[in-house]
């Protein structure tokens, strides 16, 4: 068999059952060491948030040790594939500071592009404190582009020793970050991702023109964030999600006059105002916003402000909010007309009651503004009560471009970019999932599919419109 057909074979397994295929034969023996990509992963599955206890035992250890210190010590000729990325998952505490050390340095040494060590699958468990920065320039590191860092506890960085060719830094649990540490240290840094950290109150993302980060995402980071000051010339993508209970204020002024993509989950529905007035103040150049008012957070009439700003180069608007009694229509209605160039909606309404159409204080639902550019809609979460009927009433009597709305009792939700940016998919969302009985139900049988077709049939201004219900 060829030896390419091999490698690609060998690409399949997990590194530790790699390595040890190099007991077969003569042949077998260094194959292994042809493949551009080792994941070194113990039984622990890693997941974050960290969920149950380690099935790693001791016994199971200190044998994946051995396998990994074999393959350090195994030789690589001038012949051997480059290692692209390198990964390594295991159970450790601060007991085996040493051997990490010893590993990291070998690692960097490999001349890898891309680097994760994830230390511990445990959140309470006593993390390793080590100085990843002094070891990784120590073993001169210049072909590492991502790092990927999981459970432990780093020391400052500090910018004497800076990582010269890092693009890409991914931090997870990690206890005490200093942020502005890590943005000096790292001048060609793009994409910085903290996941479940612990962050100071205020945090403040600064540099200037010198600042090359365009992506920055902050994933439930703990400590009680809830102010952080841009001053980022060069970034593009924004995607923030709090803790439950934590508050989110974005300085004025903001300096990222180049920001695009908005993602926002917000636990209070004061904040959606404030969201909603920073971006047109401070960013009227975004062209996507996603606003995400998670259930059970009260969200009423007041989670949109009463003046609306005007969103100049808005192209896509995404709303997930509870929608109660007291949603008013006329509120969403100006949020959208507030948006002269949008092409797409999607708004996702969950965990509402019956309730009745409510007709605001300033004006009612009306065709005083043509949409000429809107292309698709999304409306998910939809039960057809009548404040929503009257809301995609006036969508479809306004919209004279629209080429298809989708009215769904399911919805789809962006789990972020943290999460891989997957779209999953929530089925007909009644009520709070810990209640047997839930005090609400509205029913979507035919009957109420048939009264829908006839309240929506002719009255779309656009000649090509699609309308679904589903």
């Amino acid at each position: 068999m060829p030896s390419d057909i091999l490698c690609s074979i060998l690409s399949r397994l997990d590194t530790k059952d790699v390595v040890r295929t190099s007991i077969l034969s003569s042949r077998w023996s260094n194959l292994y060491l042809f493949l551009p990509y080792y994941s070194f992963s113990c039984r622990c599955s890693f997941e974050i948030p960290f969920r149950g206890q380690c099935s790693c035992t001791a016994e199971y250890r200190k044998e994946f040790m051995t396998v990994l210190d074999r393959f350090f010590r195994m030789p690589r000729g001038a012949g051997c594939e480059k290692i692209k990325s390198f990964c390594l998952s295991l159970c450790v505490n601060r007991d085996f500071t040493c051997h990490i050390e010893r590993w990291v340095r070998q690692i960097a040494g490999l001349g890898v592009e891309e680097l994760t060590l994830r230390l511990c699958c445990q959140q309470h468990t006593k993390h390793i404190t080590f100085p990843l920065q002094k070891l990784l320039c120590e073993a001169a590191a210049p072909m590492l582009k991502s790092l990927h860092l999981a459970a432990c506890i780093l020391e400052p960085f500090n910018p004497q020793h800076p990582f010269k060719s890092l693009t890409s830094l991914r931090l997870g649990y990690i206890e005490s970050v200093d942020v502005q540490g890590v943005l000096s240290s790292c001048p060609e840094l793009e994409s910085l991702t903290l996941e479940y950290c612990c962050l100071p109150s205020k945090l403040f993302i600064g540099g200037g023109k010198q600042l090359k980060l365009k992506s920055l995402i902050i994933y439930r980071c703990h400590g009680g964030v809830n102010e952080i000051s841009l001053c980022a010339e060069n970034l593009v993508i924004l995607e923030v999600q709090l803790w439950i209970d934590s508050t989110m204020k974005f300085p004025h002024p903001t300096n990222a006059p180049k920001l695009q993509h908005v993602n926002i989950t917000v636990m209070r529905s004061d904040d959606m105002c404030d969201i909603i007035r920073w971006v047109g103040k401070d960013c009227p150049q975004v062209e996507s916003l996603y606003l995400d008012l998670p259930f059970g957070n009260h969200a009423c009439a007041y989670s949109l402000p009463r003046e609306v700003p005007t969103f100049g180069h808005m192209r896509q608007l995404y709303i997930l909010m509870e929608f109660n009694e007291l949603f008013d229509v006329t509120q969403v209605a100006a949020l959208i007309t507030g948006c002269p160039l949008l092409q797409r909606l999607h708004l996702v309404g969950r965990g509402r009651k019956p309730c009745y159409l409510r007709i605001g204080e300033r004006a009612s639902l009306g065709n005083h503004h043509l949409h000429l550019h809107l292309k698709e809609v999304e409306f998910g979460g939809f039960l057809g009560l009548e404040n929503e009927v009257a809301l995609v009433l006036y969508i479809l009597k306004n919209a004279l471009a629209l080429e298809r709305m989708v009215l769904c009792r399911d919805y789809r939700w962006y789990t972020g970019a943290s999460k891989g940016g997957r779209w999953e998919e929530r089925k007909d969302y009644k009520g709070p999932t810990w209640l047997k009985n839930p005090p609400y139900t509205v029913t979507f049988d035919e009957s109420k599919l048939q009264t829908i077709h006839q309240q929506l049939r002719g009255q779309a201004a656009s000649p090509t419109a699609q309308v679904i219900v589903i």
